[in-house]
């Protein structure tokens, strides 16, 4: 891979993998968020912002202490309810940090093609065409709305 956007260490992508998929964790056919490969998603948003690159790094390793403190060999070795009390305690103390990393993962996610194809958009929408699209048929968000929601604020 490039050295473009190599914004986090190896072990900052493996950690942010397993917070994504908690996040949006796997459900059926749907792959979780870390599955997917947003962890490089998140590189390119912060690459180049300074601010925004210091609030993840930061964060990440709020994520780890966090976790540290249940299991010494963090994050990845915690169960789901471990990971979800590491990370409730990390949105408690580093809000701004963990509204973005919640925001720009839903933006990761549901702009990626895989998914609109796997929730039903039309191919059009997926590819990024230019031109006078209909509007969304908003049934097609049906099975989304039957999913529960993914992270839930304390």
């Amino acid at each position: 891979m490039a050295s473009r956007n190599r914004v986090f260490t190896d072990n900052q992508r493996d950690l942010l993998s397993c917070v994504l998929n908690r996040l949006i964790p796997p459900e059926g056919e749907l792959p979780g968020a870390g599955d997917l490969g947003l962890a490089a998603f998140l590189e390119g948003v912060v690459e180049g912002e300074a601010r925004t690159n210091r609030m993840f790094n930061e964060g990440l390793a709020q994520i780890e202490i966090a976790a540290v403190i249940r299991e010494p060999s963090g994050f990845q070795a915690l169960n789901d309810e471990e990971k979800d009390a590491a990370l409730k305690e990390v949105e408690a103390s580093h809000p701004e940090f963990f509204d973005e990393l919640v925001r720009q993962t839903y933006n990761g996610y549901y702009t990626n093609p895989s998914i609109f194809q796997l929730i039903g958009y039309p191919e059009r929408l997926a590819q990024g065409t230019s031109g006078s699209l209909d509007l969304l048929d908003e049934s097609l968000l049906e099975q989304q709305r039957q999913r529960a929601p993914f992270w839930r604020r304390s």
